[in-house]
């Protein structure tokens, strides 16, 4: 009988254990490798590296490594701050209100809402970047804009 109550609270607290789902990992769970490879990637290899890249790239930003993006500036923010949206120059710029021009006719490159809101939720989900072939980006033309 001593022991009774013991192995019934036991059980209790393990069964309210069990019924909590596990932590998400950050970043992996939500914005891993697949998210950046089939919706990140494209963006950028298709709208930014035509100018991003290179020995004197706009605003000194180069993608063509996650290590440019993700280094901070002299004086401000990194232009992606991995789980925040808001502080990250990158996504502050191709925002409908933001000051990268998000139409340039002579280069056929146009962000869609759709690619903005792709790179909010990529950076948001902590802006998961491979550090590996997955992780290289080489200018590319999209098939509507050669």
């Amino acid at each position: 009988m001593k022991y009774f109550a013991p192995v019934c609270a036991l059980g209790l607290i393990l069964a309210a254990c069990a019924s909590k789902p596990a932590p998400e990992k950050p970043v992996e769970a939500l914005a891993g490798r697949d998210y950046f490879v089939m919706y990140v990637k494209p963006i950028l290899e298709t709208q930014c590296l035509r100018c991003h890249q290179g020995a004197n790239p706009p605003a000194g930003l180069s993608l063509v490594q996650r290590s440019g993006a993700y280094a901070p500036r002299k004086r401000d923010r990194a232009f992606i701050v991995p789980g925040d949206p808001d502080a990250s120059l990158l996504l502050r710029a191709v925002s409908r209100e933001g000051t990268h021009p998000l139409t340039m006719p002579r280069l056929d490159i146009t962000l869609t809402d759709d690619d903005i809101g792709a790179l909010h939720e990529w950076i948001e989900d902590g802006a998961y970047w491979p550090d590996n072939p997955d992780g290289f980006l080489q200018p590319r033309y999209n098939i509507e804009n050669p």
